[in-house]
């Protein structure tokens, strides 16, 4: 059986050039061929499946009303509250646990929060997301332009967060429901 210890320079520093590319040809560097074994590239992983159904699978519902959506979309999320928020800055709908004095403040700081964070680096794009994290709370929402150009702002508290499908799902069920919502 032939071995190495680990204190042979040039084994290592062969090995070395080799797993940073340095080096493409074995024993190349002179110090002989090493007794590990190199690994070859396999093919590529199997795709991730998934039991969750893709996003074009998941059936559309036909809510008529602000509160049935965002009760639908803050059991999406898991939140405690969820509320609308239209391109003006005015909350226009809220579902779950509302405060006494509603969203109305809240509405307007997080749509004047997301203006803001769109303005700086232009080059990155739009925000389509932000999550604030408080001492007590929680806040997320994304921003779905049902509309030309006009950004609704969907907000969600405590909420566990959302993944980029479940956002997407959402605001697929928003444009699906919007002109019948308004």
């Amino acid at each position: 059986m032939n071995t190495a210890g680990s204190s042979d320079v040039d084994i290592a520093r062969v090995l070395s050039r080799r797993l940073s590319g340095l080096e493409t040809e074995p024993g190349s560097t002179g110090a002989g061929d090493s007794p590990y074994l190199r690994f070859q590239a396999s093919a590529d992983p199997p795709p991730e499946t998934t039991d969750e159904p893709a996003d074009e699978d998941q059936p559309l519902n036909d809510f008529t009303r602000w509160d049935e959506f965002l009760g639908w979309s803050l059991n999406k999320v898991r939140s405690s509250a969820a509320f609308a928020v239209d391109p003006q800055g005015f909350v226009i709908g809220s579902s779950g646990n509302v405060p006494e004095d509603g969203f109305e403040g809240t509405g307007a700081e997080l749509s004047y929060v997301m203006s803001q964070a769109d303005a700086m680096n232009p080059e990155m794009g739009s925000l389509r997301s932000v999550s604030l994290e408080f001492t007590n709370r929680r806040l997320s929402g994304f921003r779905s332009e049902v509309t030309e150009g006009e950004g609704f702002v969907i907000a969600f508290v405590d909420a566990e967060g959302f993944s980029d499908l479940t956002r997407d799902q959402i605001a697929r069920q928003l444009e699906h429901s919007f002109s019948v919502l308004l």
